[in-house]
């Protein structure tokens, strides 16, 4: 539940973060504050190209950076760094199963996360020997 109410923050600060900006003008990387442009850092090269929604999405989250654990901080780096690796095709997947995860009812993505974690929790050689199909 905890995920859900991090998720509904950052929505929040994204729209409070577009009634920061001139309507229509959408914020340029030059208008970013030192401070985000260090944390969005990962994405620059990408930002001319975004619609300005992206933005404004991305700005939320660089907004809720500091309420971040260290480790969530690093997650949070590491994914912007996958994320512009990936390609046009690869996002619009990633958009499709996050928007099919969203579909699923809340006590069910729950209890996958159960699982997920449980799998997670596993020795190295439980986890390869389930990814090979051995499923005893």
């Amino acid at each position: 539940m905890a995920g859900y109410a991090r998720r509904l923050l950052i929505l929040l600060t994204a729209l409070a973060a577009g009634a920061s900006f001139a309507q229509g003008d959408p914020p340029f990387w030059r208008d970013l504050s030192p401070t985000m442009q260090g944390v969005l850092g990962p994405i620059e090269a990408e930002w001319a190209g975004m619609d300005e929604e992206r933005r404004l999405k991305w700005i939320a989250i660089g907004q809720h950076y500091d309420t971040l654990t260290p480790g969530e901080q690093q997650n949070l780096l590491s994914r912007m760094r996958a994320w512009v690796q990936l390609s046009p095709a690869q996002r619009e997947l990633a958009r499709d199963r996050y928007r099919q995860w969203l579909a699923i009812p809340a006590e069910q993505r729950e209890a996958l996360r159960e699982r997920w974690q449980e799998y997670q929790n596993l020795p190295p050689e439980e986890r390869a020997r389930i990814r090979a199909g051995d499923h005893r």
